[in-house]
């Protein structure tokens, strides 16, 4: 599991950074914690001069939406501004409250999640940006390597399912195979690489206290779910 952060500094002076630091003051004395996924992390963490044309932000605190209108940051127009987010938006690994930053501006904790979180979210979309996210990283920091890449993935191997009826389909197998000839040059089977392998792993921390059953079969059927 990747737990140490990739960073040495936050790039307070990039434009994200900016932003945030505008909407503490603005917020004055009034405690909060506020998460923050998209691309606005990796500006402040990793590189400042990646693009970020939005913060995307989520909070427990109601307020939120009201505080980034009256701090001017909610305007479109002006890049970057705030959007205001569920934390449902962030579709990443489970680990990722493990490994998360905090950055305490005023009485303001901005919570910025670990780049592999970051970029396993990106998988969802995988747009040009997106891919140039994971360039900037690695670039950067030298990680994810293809196996850390695979493992995080395996852990997060729910995000293989298919969504629901109501949801716009996400096809994460088909993004990893674009993904990996363009970052590490070659292709993959998710199937067989992520998702067959987590789910044989899932499996086996249940064994212990079953009797004895037909995981090949169990497997197999498993799989299809993945891909119906």
């Amino acid at each position: 599991m990747i737990k140490e952060a990739w960073n040495t500094e936050f790039h307070l002076d990039a434009p994200a950074g900016k932003v945030l630091k505008k909407l503490a003051d603005f917020i004055g004395d009034i405690p909060a914690e506020i998460g923050l996924f998209g691309s606005s992390p990796l500006q402040i963490c990793v590189d400042p001069d990646l693009l970020s044309g939005d913060v995307d932000a989520f909070s427990d605190e109601t307020r939120l939406d009201e505080w980034v209108k009256g701090a001017g940051l909610a305007d479109e127009s002006k890049r970057p501004y705030i959007q205001v987010c569920s934390e449902l938006n962030f579709r990443t690994s489970p680990r990722w409250r493990q490994r998360t930053q905090s950055l305490q501006l005023g009485n303001c904790a901005f919570v910025l999640p670990h780049p592999i979180d970051i970029l396993i979210a990106k998988l969802n979309r995988l747009e040009e940006k997106d891919l140039e996210a994971f360039r900037v990283v690695i670039a950067k920091t030298g990680h994810p390597t293809e196996e850390e890449m695979i493992s995080e993935l395996q852990f997060a191997v729910d995000l293989f399912r298919p969504g629901f009826d109501e949801e716009n389909a996400v096809d994460m197998s088909g993004n990893c195979r674009r993904l990996w000839p363009e970052i590490f040059g070659r292709e993959i089977d998710p199937r067989a690489e992520i998702i067959a392998p987590a789910l044989e792993i899932r499996r086996r921390g249940c064994e212990l206290d079953e009797p004895k059953r037909d995981y090949k079969a169990e497997l197999k059927e498993e799989l299809a779910r993945y891909e119906t």
